[in-house]
């Protein structure tokens, strides 16, 4: 009977791995990544000249208005497309992340500090936990919004090599916890304020007065982290490194990452490089922790309803008020702004009459280091770059591994042309991008999806599982969070809440299905990266190379997050701060 099982196991890991390598292979059989996002683009303008002549009742949120497919090949839009085309590509977020990032990184490696420091991370790091250690790294970097995918990434597939294990495999488990696990957290970040504020105002459309704190889901996500470390474990070891045995390695020797052991320069060089970087965080810490520090978003001043009880009550008029209705509940940060925000509401005559009783009646939130606005979140890709470049220079001159500036400037180089096949990505990929965007496809098909989910009319239990499935079918396409959840949010939220059921609740449904799905759509603006990563150590991986790695990941993590999530609603634990399951 033993035998029988373990045979029974034998045969269904066998089935998975043909599986997965059949899809490896159709996958790899696609045009070049870069040609596949021009094809994508051809197909945009195609769609978009098709649908437009079509009228759709399906309401737009974000303007009231039925949807209306803009058509991507009138002359006017043609136009558009060349004489933006520049800015289009230069104006591509991931690039200018990638690019500055990385030259702190390049000096960081070519000096030999990132080698020399997993050397020493990897002499007392148990070869047992560094799987799990990665993804729980992948996780939490996403406090630094998307430098994960820059420095965690690629870091992953040095250690795994360094500690004799497959370099794919350290991509996988890395990237599926960055991507994958993106909206778990143990640490509140830049995210929670700004799904919660779309949460808020989908749910005020049934209750005017519905409000959605920030740290609505922060319990049930930093339990989540568990889930997805444990499951993202499991896979890598079970599953994606076992399929790998296979596939050689046949990047470059000489830009393989060593694991000699530590010379006297080496240590030397670690503890000025370590000193360094430790000097570096206490000096940000001291600059940005003081609340008057410039580093932090200026006060913020927010309408609320109490603070339109205290404007009736100061004899504002009911027309002002109306008019003031447009910027209820927005938060606006610093007085000159929330003044602007005042006059565009209820006009500059009125602004100059009334500004100081708005003034007061708003909820002021002091100075925030981790608001959107705030300078420290805007600089932490260049922080890194100054964290890489600093420590690294230090390094290299106690290691006499640099010995001018031109060594500095070289490691710069090195590491931007080893990014020339990802720069040709990211411009089809940015043009393809804005063109989807443009023509409202993709808003379409996710109001489509959403509506189809509410005429099913299904019990609230199902409907939860309903809004995670179209969501992670929607993040294929569509892959900005805040996007999705602008169009899906006023639709789904309301629907929970007439059904007896929390906007808590379907915003951490949302999040999972947002979450699961990221690392197997090639539409996600960091793919194309991380197939460049890992060509560093495998010359022919592809999109399908990449997609088999990870679909296991996006299978395990769907499922057991789902399962999660029934059992975390059935024991009634709390899903965050002011956050019920029910709703009223």
């Amino acid at each position: 009977m033993e035998n029988e099982t373990k045979q029974a196991a034998k045969n269904g890991s066998s089935f998975v791995i043909k599986a997965l390598n059949a899809i490896e292979k159709i996958g790899n059989k696609l045009p070049d990544p870069a040609v596949l996002f021009f094809i994508f683009l051809i197909l945009v303008w195609v769609l978009s000249a098709l649908l437009s002549n079509m009228t759709f009742t399906e309401i737009d949120p974000r303007s009231g208005q039925p949807i209306v497919i803009n058509n991507q090949l009138t002359g006017t839009s043609i136009a558009a497309f060349l004489s933006n085309m520049v800015t289009t590509f230069t104006g591509f977020h991931p690039l200018g992340v990638v690019l500055v990032a990385l030259l702190g990184v390049g000096v960081a490696e070519h000096t030999g500090f990132i080698n020399a420091s997993l050397k020493g991370v990897l002499g007392f790091t148990s070869p047992k936990i560094l799987t799990p250690m990665l993804v729980l790294v992948g996780v939490v970097s996403n406090i630094a919004a998307d430098a994960g995918y820059v420095l965690v990434i690629p870091l992953g597939a040095v250690i795994f090599y360094a500690a004799g294990r497959h370099p794919l495999a350290g991509i996988a488990a890395t990237f599926a916890g960055v991507s994958g696990g993106f909206s778990a957290n143990f640490i509140p970040n830049s995210l929670d304020p700004l799904i919660s504020g779309l949460t808020q105002s989908a749910a005020q459309i049934i209750d005017p007065s519905r409000a959605v704190n920030p740290l609505s889901n922060w319990f049930f996500m930093s339990a989540s982290c568990l889930v997805i470390v444990a499951v993202g474990w499991y896979v890598t070891d079970r599953i994606v490194e076992p399929r790998l045995k296979g596939v050689e390695v046949d990047g470059d020797e000489d830009e393989m990452p060593k694991m000699e052991s530590l010379g006297s320069n080496e240590k030397r060089g670690l503890w000025v490089g370590a000193i360094t970087l430790v000097l570096g965080l206490i000096v940000l810490a001291a600059v940005s922790v003081p609340m008057s520090s410039p580093m932090r978003a200026p006060t913020s001043y927010k309408l609320t309803k109490d603070s339109f009880e205290t404007l009736k009550k100061a004899d504002i008029s009911e027309d002002v008020l109306k008019k003031a209705e447009s910027i209820r509940d927005r938060e606006v940060f610093g007085k000159t702004a929330f003044e602007g925000a005042l006059k565009t509401a209820i006009g500059d005559e009125e602004a100059k009459k009334s500004a100081g009783v708005f003034l007061s009646s708003a909820t002021q939130t002091p100075p925030q280091l981790t608001a959107f606005s705030a300078p420290l979140m805007k600089s932490i890709v260049p922080l890194i770059f100054l964290l890489f470049v600093l420590p690294g220079i230090a390094y290299g001159y106690a290691a006499k591994t640099v010995k001018s500036h031109r060594d500095i400037v070289e490691g710069m180089s090195k590491s931007m042309s080893s990014m020339g096949y990802y720069i040709v990505l990211a411009f089809f990929a940015s043009l393809f991008i804005a063109a989807f965007a443009q023509s409202n496809i993709g808003a379409l098909m996710a109001i489509k999806g959403a509506n189809f989910l509410k005429a099913l009319a299904m019990p609230g239990q199902v409907t939860i599982v309903g809004i995670i499935v179209l969501t992670g079918i929607v993040n294929l396409m569509v892959g900005s969070a805040s996007a999705k959840w602008a169009l899906l949010a006023p639709i789904f939220v309301p629907m929970l809440m007439q059904l007896g059921l929390s906007p808590e609740l379907a915003q951490a449904a949302y999040r999972i299905g947002d979450s699961s799905t990221n690392i197997i759509t090639p539409l996600m603006p960091y793919f194309p990266l991380v197939v460049v990563f890992a060509q560093k150590y495998v010359k022919d991986t592809g999109i399908g190379t990449i997609v088999s790695l990870m679909l296991p990941y996006s299978i395990a993590f769907f499922v057991t997050w789902v399962i999660f999530l029934t059992i975390y609603w059935l024991l009634g634990l709390p899903l965050g701060l002011q956050a019920p399951y029910t709703y009223p």
